[in-house]
């Protein structure tokens, strides 16, 4: 295959997602001696409880990738692709700066000019899709977007939310798409009725090569498939491992398919509005208002009894409701400490995520999840929590 024709079958592929043309870019990668052409060969194929399958599946990332770089993303390739990727707990950090980084095919970002920067900074051929929840002040300079129009030549969608992001997007191909304003969302809008179609179609169809063939084009309003299937593993209703999604316990919980068994913390109880849970960074001692203890763990209560979850966050909630209850009984001048925030952080995330996936059904119609979001901004980001000291004081 001569330059041209290798061209026009990338450009086929990158513009229109075909199993069957995917597996003639694999015979010729394999023919060029490059291990991603077995690795997609594979992928079309998956046998994950076959041991030989995923030792050679294994040794063809390690050669692609290195061993350091396979160990800690290679279950987030699919096909040789990363199909969809976020910035959260779930992505190591620095994905977009490495050899995966040229092969991202969707990308949501919570930032800002910078973070757009830095995805602008290296070519990105197979980006076709780019959701931007922007929380900067200010639009992104007409340098960096010019930059990420360079950066991404089949740039097919993109989805702005939040503040405006541009003052103007000249790209020739290009549909632009501005959704609803809140920039406390982890995504655009979705149906419950998506989520529960997405969820069923993983269970009839957990692999994920044909499960884009047979269900992709229904996801076409907001989220695509791929991006949609990230935030429902953040949420806890699924599980991605390289070409293979399944359900999770709760995610089987919320269509059905299991009974859900909650658990319950046995605390103290918290009636007057009065007390006020604050935390501060350490060393900094920066301050941050979490809010009303009382609603604090009423919350607690309520996702433990209704909502669908896996039972680490369940235990992660019942740790740190009793971690209320010791400050409660401690000295009203103590600053008590976690041993280790990264739980906390994560089964944060992972309400925050089915809050915005499932809204109104998730919990009753007077929680308020700003408690979450607030304590949200206090551990920073999951991946990489700060140390914080917690402490209630009497009135505001």
């Amino acid at each position: 295959m001569n330059g041209s024709d290798w061209g026009e079958l990338e450009r086929s592929l990158v513009t229109s997602w075909n199993l069957d043309t995917l597996a003639v870019y694999a015979d010729h990668l394999q023919q060029r001696g490059d291990p991603r052409g077995e690795l997609i060969a594979l992928d079309l194929r998956p046998s994950p409880e076959d041991k030989a399958w995923r030792t050679q599946r294994q040794a063809l990332l390690v050669a692609w990738l290195g061993e350091e770089l396979a160990a800690r993303a290679g279950h987030l390739v699919q096909h040789g692709f990363i199909h969809a990727l976020r910035d959260d707990r779930f992505h190591p950090p620095g994905l977009l700066d490495g050899p995966l980084g040229a092969f991202v095919r969707g990308y949501t970002l919570r930032g800002d000019g910078q973070d757009v920067a830095r995805l602008a900074s290296r070519p990105r051929p197979w980006l076709t899709s780019l959701t931007l929840v922007n929380q900067g002040d200010a639009p992104v300079s007409a340098a960096v977007r010019d930059a990420l129009i360079g950066a991404a030549p089949h740039l097919q969608e993109l989805q702005l939310l939040g503040r405006p992001a541009f003052d103007a997007f000249m790209h020739p191909a290009v549909n632009v798409r501005v959704l609803h304003p809140s920039h406390e969302a982890h995504g655009p809008f979705v149906l419950r009725t998506e989520v529960d179609l997405a969820l069923d179609a993983v269970d009839e169809t957990p692999d994920l090569g044909q499960l884009q063939a047979l269900y992709g084009e229904l996801f076409t309003d907001g989220d695509s498939l791929p991006a949609l299937l990230l935030r429902l593993r953040a949420a806890g209703l699924v599980t991605l491992d390289g070409p293979i999604a399944r359900l999770t316990t709760a995610g089987r919980v919320l269509r059905n398919k299991e009974p859900h068994r909650p658990r319950r913390a046995r605390a103290v109880e918290v009636d007057s509005p009065k007390w006020i849970l604050w935390a501060e960074t350490i060393p900094e001692r920066t301050p941050y208002l979490v809010g009303i203890l009382s609603h604090q763990t009423r919350l607690i209560d309520q996702c433990l009894a209704l909502a669908p979850l896996n039972a680490d966050v369940q235990e992660t909630l019942v740790a740190w409701r009793h971690f209320l209850t010791r400050l409660l009984v401690s000295d009203d001048a103590e600053r008590l400490g976690l041993n280790d925030e990264a739980p906390l952080a994560g089964a944060v995330e992972t309400l925050l995520e089915l809050w915005d996936l499932l809204g109104r059904d998730l919990l009753t119609e007077d929680t308020d999840p700003s408690q979450l979001r607030n304590l949200d901004e206090a551990l920073g980001p999951s991946s990489a929590p700060r140390a914080l000291l917690f402490h209630l004081v009497w009135g505001m």
